[in-house]
């Protein structure tokens, strides 16, 4: 499941996500991907999951 996509340039800023929990969910995996043809910058950093 796909939960956020950026199609444009995006300025550094912190975000929030929040995610809907299956039923059952015992644990959980995050996976991030980058596709693109500009690699002079970008970064994930500080990411934290938490129970609401």
């Amino acid at each position: 499941m796909s939960v956020r996509t950026y199609t444009a340039d995006v300025p550094s800023r912190t975000e929030t996500v929040t995610l809907q929990v299956p039923a059952g969910a015992t644990g959980v995996r995050v996976r991030f991907r980058y596709t693109g043809g500009n690699n002079w910058y970008w970064v994930i950093d500080g990411v934290r999951i938490t129970q609401a």
